[in-house]
């Protein structure tokens, strides 16, 4: 993935994470694993809204 985020699992969902720097595009199961996952990665980003897309 361009972002960084890559998933492995077989049903993973396209999340789009709308954060004060733009948006990132986050591969994952759940709203929430998207979500962790990029608070892992950028824990200094202010998150505003999650989407499937």
């Amino acid at each position: 993935m361009a972002d960084g985020f890559s998933s492995y699992e077989g049903n993973a969902v396209r999340w789009i994470v709308y954060h004060n720097h733009g948006t990132t595009v986050v591969y994952a199961k759940t709203e929430s694993i998207a979500l962790a996952r990029f608070m892992a990665k950028y824990p200094d980003h202010v998150v505003r809204d999650i989407k499937r897309g």
